[in-house]
């Protein structure tokens, strides 16, 4: 029980790491590229459910075995290293430009 109770407190946690990954990697390469305004975290965060929307596909694990603190664990390794490892990437390339 306790593990659904975490996953349900994690979502709005991930989704302002989301929406303030995405305001940071837009504030790098979108304001000057194309002169948009800056992003600030709360639209960030509805411009990244959106495409979340509109692009997500769940793709079934054949692999589980079942451990639901492995699974929880999965989760969370996959979703911030995704969100740290896109934003030191997104740096590297501002180092070159």
């Amino acid at each position: 029980m306790w593990k659904v109770i975490a996953m349900v407190l994690l979502i709005p946690v991930v989704s302002v790491l989301n929406g303030w990954v995405l305001s940071i990697l837009w504030g790098w390469f979108i304001v000057g590229l194309f002169g948009l305004p800056v992003l600030t975290i709360a639209p960030a965060i509805g411009v990244g459910l959106v495409v979340t929307f509109l692009t997500h596909q769940h793709v079934e694990n054949k692999n589980r075995d079942g451990d639901a603190d492995n699974e929880l664990a999965r989760v969370l390794g996959y979703t911030f290293g995704r969100l740290f490892g896109t934003l030191l990437v997104g740096w590297i390339v501002t180092l070159f430009m």
